[in-house]
């Protein structure tokens, strides 16, 4: 798999991805890392494509949900962060 860069994804995707680690809001570590899609989601598609995310099947069809990788949560937190506390998100 290629190296992932911040680059490689829009301000919006960086925004959301944020907003599913739960870093909107000034908080100062993740305390999540997913994103639950109602409905088709074009924008979290490409995530998993890219692999940001990894996409997982929803309660009822169509739906799902969309958990950000290891290597996602460190490039968009920027600080050390260990597998042991990403696994218990």
């Amino acid at each position: 798999m290629m190296e992932m860069k911040v680059s490689d994804i829009s301000a919006i995707q960086y925004s959301e991805l944020r907003k599913a680690l739960g870093l909107n809001n000034n908080q100062k570590r993740p305390n999540k890392k997913s994103h639950y899609a109602f409905g088709p989601s074009d924008l979290w598609e490409d995530l998993a494509e890219k692999g940001f995310a990894i996409k997982q099947p929803g309660q009822r069809t169509g739906e799902a949900c969309f958990v950000v990788t290891f290597e996602a949560v460190k490039l968009v937190y920027r600080k050390h962060i260990s597998l042991d506390y990403y696994l218990r998100l």
